[in-house]
């Protein structure tokens, strides 16, 4: 099974890769247009609460994978070992976030407050279904499709960001830090994927629950865009740079 098994497994993550959400109109947008300061405050806001969500359900992913799945449980230890800042909070990607956001100009009570959208919602239940209440197969693919996918975002939040010249690198260095970041957790999902699968069913289940969640982050975007994009509210004047 090994050279089929590496053969799905690759055309699979070339798939999660040519999946429209890592091109999609939030992104171009994002990256093409200047926003406006309440514009850039609910994109940030919104995207910290699944960031900050999203470590949490991680944990509970790993404590679910059964305790005989040691390389899938050593390869999503090293991916929460990252998030978490391998072991020095101050460098943890939620801190390094939290970073940039005050640089914005938004305290940890603004994002304290923050209700999410119910496309944000969405996602985070979608997770939680997958990475909790499914099987250890499901997880992993959600799991590899989101660290596969994650990789995309970060091109252009990163180049887009860098025009508001009133942000300096350190504030921009969370969003840096995963222009590699997002590479490394994919392949560590990747090596999960080709020793913990054993059958041609286990590689479908993986691919299946990957798709949902590929689809479930295109829907994430959409509703992101309509909230940041869309609401006349939030509309007005570039942030001055």
């Amino acid at each position: 099974m090994a050279q089929t098994a590496e053969s799905f497994l690759d055309s699979l993550v070339g798939e999660l890769t040519r999946h429209p959400v890592n091109s999609n109109p939030f992104f171009q947008t994002f990256l093409d247009q200047r926003l406006t300061q309440l514009q850039l405050e609910q994109w940030l806001i919104q995207y910290h609460y699944f960031c900050k969500h999203f470590v949490k359900l991680l944990e509970g992913l790993l404590y679910r994978t059964p305790v005989d799945e040691l390389d899938m449980r050593v390869q999503l230890a090293k991916t929460l070992d990252s998030e978490l800042g391998s072991g020095r909070s101050e460098h943890a990607h939620i801190r390094l976030l939290e970073r940039f956001a005050g640089a914005l100009g938004l305290s940890g009570a603004d994002l304290q407050r923050t209700m999410p959208l119910p496309a944000v919602e969405k996602y985070l239940g979608v997770l939680h279904r997958l990475f909790i209440e499914e099987d250890y197969l499901a997880a992993l693919g959600a799991e590899l499709a989101v660290e596969v996918t994650a990789a995309a975002e970060f091109q252009y939040f990163h180049t887009g960001l860098l025009q508001y010249h009133r942000f300096s690198s350190d504030d921009l260095v969370f969003f840096e830090l995963h222009l590699t970041a997002e590479d490394d957790h994919a392949h560590w999902l990747a090596d999960a994927v080709r020793k913990t699968t054993k059958s041609q069913s286990d590689l479908e289940r993986v691919a299946a629950s990957a798709r949902t969640t590929a689809d479930a982050w295109q829907g994430f975007w959409v509703g992101m865009h309509s909230a940041v994009f869309e609401d006349t509210r939030l509309c007005g004047r570039p942030w001055n740079s």
